[in-house]
């Protein structure tokens, strides 16, 4: 594969699903692109709009919380994971709306909680909370929702 093949090839990858740098310097790296060209081509993306991390990255927060409802630490460290800058994660996770956010954790506890079998509450609240740490939410937000579930 050459440079205007590959600009071609990843330009067309681009307009049909956003996509972060890392994720196209690995495909170019898989075609055994030399570097230069690898570097080239990135910057003709940026350049002409085909990649832009900071809408990446709201796309990716949006989408994340939306279908896979994971939580705002499980997040950033799939960004992270991604490479992309500490800003602009903060500022894309910062979008995030609050009340949006701890109704999606409440509606995930009760789901969940309709398939937990044992009956002692101290187990089950552990379970819980070890689930909804698995999905990236912050423990002191678990264990605030926890309570109000509790109440009622």
């Amino acid at each position: 594969m050459n440079y205007q093949e590959a600009l071609s090839y990843t330009m067309d990858l681009c307009s049909r699903q956003e996509k972060c740098s890392s994720e196209i310097r690995e495909k170019l790296e898989k075609f055994k692109l030399p570097g230069t060209h690898v570097e080239k081509v990135l910057q003709t993306l940026k350049k002409e709009g085909f990649i832009d991390e900071s809408r990446y990255a709201g796309t990716f927060v949006r989408d994340k919380l939306r279908f896979n409802r994971w939580g705002k630490i499980k997040i950033r460290y799939m960004l992270s994971a991604k490479h992309i800058p500490e800003e602009i994660i903060r500022n894309a996770i910062d979008g995030i709306d609050d009340y949006n956010y701890l109704e999606i954790l409440k509606e995930e506890l009760i789901k969940k909680r309709q398939h937990i079998k044992d009956n002692n509450p101290f187990k089950v609240r552990n379970k819980l909370a070890r689930f909804a740490q698995q999905r990236g939410f912050e423990s002191a937000l678990i264990f605030q929702v926890l309570d109000e579930m509790k109440k009622t």
